[in-house]
């Protein structure tokens, strides 16, 4: 497979769930972030990271712009959180691909090209050049936050609306976006979280690999109600990589909890990929 299928895999993994009652998000220009303490921002962050459905099935169609063409393509997404992610892709109303991972394992087969692929995620990571792996993933799904994990290391500052908490202090983070400035190797990915201050949502996510200076720019466009949770139902984003890509994605057909099957069978006659 080439390199434009790992993008489109993980992508496609980014913020999908959704159903009922749209609010868009950040469209409230008088909204100003305030000057609440980091740690009782993040708590709030937590407790409402702490509800989300036990799983989730739904539909979404994706368009991928890239310097060479454009792509569209569907997927129907399955989960059960902490446990399972299945994907089945279309192109043109026919299956293109397949991809089942799991906290330990990722398998995926192509029938367009015949192979398939099953180990663990540092084979996804080499190729995007992103380290990703199940909780991610998950966490990319459900619209949680990244990296505000050990609150002593988390950097607050305040835009026009929204709370910043990053894994380093803005000005650090414009540097080595830059490929400047004093990094000390402690950490791979630098993570920058957008949080509405009213809702404490995570509207934004950059991802910055300080190896190969590659980034992701997540969007989370807006979100709905279904049930008592408050998921995504649209994203847009940016990969600024050997090749830049944008991406948008809606999604349809939502249903929450409700018991979900996981097909995965590998011809015998498609090559693995080692």
């Amino acid at each position: 497979m080439g390199k434009q299928f790992f993008i489109l895999m993980v992508v496609t993994l980014l913020g999908l769930t959704g159903c009922k009652s749209t609010k868009d998000a950040g469209t409230d220009n008088s909204r100003k972030a305030g000057n609440k303490k980091t740690n009782l921002i993040v708590d709030q962050i937590q407790k409402n990271e702490s509800s989300y459905p036990r799983s989730l099935s739904f539909k979404a169609a994706t368009e991928m712009i890239t310097p060479d063409k454009t792509t569209s393509f569907k997927t129907q997404v399955r989960m059960v959180a902490d446990s399972v992610i299945w994907m089945s892709i279309t192109a043109y109303s026919y299956e293109v691909a397949r991809i089942l991972a799991t906290p330990d394992s990722v398998k995926y087969f192509s029938r367009t090209d015949k192979k398939y692929y099953s180990g663990n995620y540092d084979f996804i990571t080499k190729k995007l050049g992103v380290k990703f792996d199940f909780y991610d993933l998950q966490s990319l799904i459900l619209a949680h936050s990244f990296g505000l994990d050990n609150i002593e290391k988390i950097r607050r500052s305040n835009s026009k609306n929204s709370y910043v908490l990053s894994s380093v202090k803005q000005g650090q983070l414009k540097r080595l976006e830059k490929g400047k400035g004093d990094w000390n190797n402690e950490f791979e990915v630098v993570y920058t979280n957008w949080v509405n201050p009213e809702t404490f949502q995570i509207e934004r996510v950059d991802l910055l690999n300080m190896n190969t200076q590659n980034k992701a720019s997540i969007q989370y466009s807006a979100f709905e109600n279904i049930e008592q949770y408050v998921v995504l139902s649209a994203f847009k984003m940016n990969i600024f990589a050997e090749k830049n890509s944008e991406v948008s994605s809606k999604f349809s057909k939502i249903t929450v909890n409700t018991p979900l099957k996981f097909p995965f069978k590998i011809s015998s006659k498609y090559e693995q990929i080692q």
